[in-house]
This record gives C-alpha cells, structure tokens and sequence, in this order.
C-alpha cells in the first residue's frame, strides 16, 4: 500500500504532455485511420458515406480527448501546480468513459441501432484496448524524452566545467605510449580481450587508438562522474552523448560526430538514471 500510494502521490512522467493539443489531434487522426481502413464494427455493411462517419469518430475522439484534457490540466497548467500519477490516471479513466459513451451514441445514431448495454460495453471494450496502447506508447516515447532533456542540462554544465581539463590514458605496454586529451574529446572506451580502443575526436574528426591495458584500470584512473561505465565492456563520456533511446531493459546511446552506437545493458540503466537525476 504504501508504494501504490508514493506512486499514485508522485510527480507524473506525462506531464510535459498533459495539455498537448497535437497530442488530441494524432489520437483523432489515428481512429480516424484504424476505422476507415479496418472498417470493424460493421462499417464495412454501412451504406452512407463511409468517409464522413469515419472522419466524424475522429473528429469526435479529439474534440473529447480535448476537452477532458481542458477540465483536467486546465487550472493545473495556470496555477503550475505538479500534476501527480494519480491526477493523470484518474483523467485517463474519466477520458475512457466520456470517449465509450460519445462512440455509443454516434454509433447508434449512424447505423440506426437503439443505445443498449451491450453496444456501449463493444466499445468501451476497444477504447479501453486503444487507450491501453496510447499509454504505454506516451510513457515510453515520455521516459526518453525526459531523459534526453536530462541529458542535455547536465551535459551542458558538465562540459562548461570541465573546458581545458586533460586526461591521459595510460599503456600498459613497455612499448607502447600513453594517450593524453581534453576530456570533452573523449567519446568511448571499449574493452577488446587484453586491449581497449579509445575513440576520441581530434582536430574535428574521429580518431581510434589501441592501448593496452583493461577497461577497470583506466575507470580508476578516470575519477569523473561523467566517465561512465554503460556495459561490461564500455566506458562512455556522457558529455558527448546526443541521444538515449530505450527501457528498463537497456539502452542505447548516440555520440556527438560519432556513428558508433553504444549499448547501456540492463544492469547499467539504474545508474544512468540516477546519474541524470
């Protein structure tokens, strides 16, 4: 119970997008599409214009999704008050209904059937599987776009902090030479059995050395926060990165000039996000 409620009371990760009219708009859009193209229901049977009652149950999702979206975030958004888990579910549940019963009525209104239980549980049955899919489709695209914007404030201080500081990577090798760089032109450090490749920008471009030695002996010789090991067998510089794409079970990162795309597993993801906050 009490991790339902600290959830329920927590601050929502769609709140950047509760009153996004385009959000309405590609809803609105999407019925649209899945009707006139799927044609379920019965649509198919219709005998009137099948693209003007399509266009009007899409037009009729925005227009409600519109509107809840207003009573709901309306007053939240002026008053810039933290709009919580359970705010945002409780608008989803009130949408699902209002969206159930505005169909029901259309829908009886075009195929000349009388309002029944039945017609109303049909398609509270599909907007509640519809709206299922949204959801988990706005957590995911709002969990990386909250990321990346994390991201790209941290980044930015770090890399203002951190102008002119120099690092040098170490050879193992009684042969071989050390490699000095600004830290901001670091990218990535792969481990490859007993040598790793570091991948580093100089004078504009990409470059690639080897060094012996392993990926544990240069992270303790690297004591920055932004030096940060992504996968057992990466070390990367998150003041590079561009964009981060992914889930709980991994991601997957963008360097700055760099084609290269380096992976964040599983075990690695919790310390990215505790590291941008």
């Amino acid at each position: 119970m009490n991790r339902l409620s600290s959830f329920l009371h927590s601050k929502s990760i769609l709140q950047a997008n509760a009153n996004h009219w385009r959000t309405d708009v590609v809803s609105g859009i999407g019925i649209f599409l899945f009707l006139y193209l799927l044609q379920p229901f019965g649509i198919s049977q219709y005998q009137g214009n099948t693209l003007l009652m399509c266009l009007g149950f899409g037009a009729m999702t925005a227009c409600v999704q519109w509107l809840c979206t207003a009573l709901f975030f309306g007053r939240t958004s002026k008053r810039k008050r933290q709009i919580t888990n359970g705010y945002s579910l409780l608008h989803s549940i009130v949408t699902e209904l209002a969206m159930a019963v505005s169909m029901t009525i259309y829908a009886a209104f075009f195929f000349g059937e009388p309002l029944s239980w039945a017609l109303f549980g049909l398609f509270f049955y599909w907007t509640f599987l519809i709206w299922l899919l949204v959801m988990g489709l706005s957590v995911l695209l709002s969990k990386n776009r909250i990321l990346n914007n994390r991201l790209e404030e941290m980044i930015k201080k770090t890399t203002d902090e951190q102008a002119g500081v120099m690092i040098t990577l170490h050879d193992q090798n009684l042969r071989g030479a050390d490699l000095t760089l600004p830290i901001n032109d670091l990218l990535y450090i792969e481990s490859r059995k007993n040598n790793v490749s570091v991948c580093y920008i100089k004078e504009g471009r990409v470059e690639k050395a080897e060094l012996r030695s392993t990926l544990s002996a240069l992270k303790s010789g690297l004591p920055y926060e932004n030096i940060f090991q992504c996968h057992r067998s990466f070390l990367v510089n998150i003041n590079n990165i561009i964009s981060a794409k992914g889930n709980s079970n991994g991601y997957q990162l963008r360097l700055s000039g760099c084609e290269d795309i380096i992976p964040v597993s599983r075990s690695f993801v919790p310390g990215l996000r505790h590291f941008v906050g």
